[in-house]
C-alpha cells in the first residue's frame, strides 16, 4: 500500500463516528459530556484539538479504532469522584469508541436536558 493511501486512510475501512456526543466550539475546540455514576452530576469537558487530542501515527495506528484519542480524568463539583474517560475520535472528531470508569459518556442532548 502506498504512502498516500496510508495517509488518507484508504487502506482500511474507517469506523463510523457516533453522532451527538461532540459539540464543536470554534475551530480548535470541542465539548464532550460525562455523567458521574455516584451522584449523577453532568459534567462538560472542553478539549483543545491542537494540544489535548493525540493523533495515532506510525505503529500506534493499530492500537485503537480512532485517528485521535484522549485520556482524561474528570472531577465534578458535587462528590469529587474521579471519572476516567478514554475517548477515540475519527478524522472529523466524532466519537468512534469510548470507555468511561465511574461514569458514562452522554450526548449533548442528554446534557442539555438538565
Amino acid at each position: 500500500m502506498g504512502f498516500l493511501s496510508k495517509l488518507m486512510g484508504l487502506g482500511k475501512a474507517q469506523p463510523k463516528g457516533k453522532g451527538g456526543y461532540v459539540q464543536r466550539d470554534g475551530k480548535h475546540a470541542l465539548w464532550i459530556y460525562v455523567q458521574c455514576a455516584k451522584c449523577g452530576e453532568k459534567i462538560p469537558v472542553r478539549l483543545r484539538t491542537t494540544s489535548e487530542l493525540q493523533r495515532r501515527e506510525g505503529p500506534d495506528t493499530e492500537q485503537g479504532p480512532g485517528m485521535y484519542f484522549v485520556r482524561k480524568t474528570v472531577v465534578g463539583k458535587k462528590c469529587y469522584q474521579r471519572i476516567e474517560a478514554s475517548v477515540e475520535f475519527d478524522f472529523k472528531y466524532d466519537v468512534v469508541d469510548h470507555k468511561v470508569t465511574n461514569g458514562r459518556l452522554i450526548t449533548c442532548d442528554e446534557y442539555n436536558q438538565g
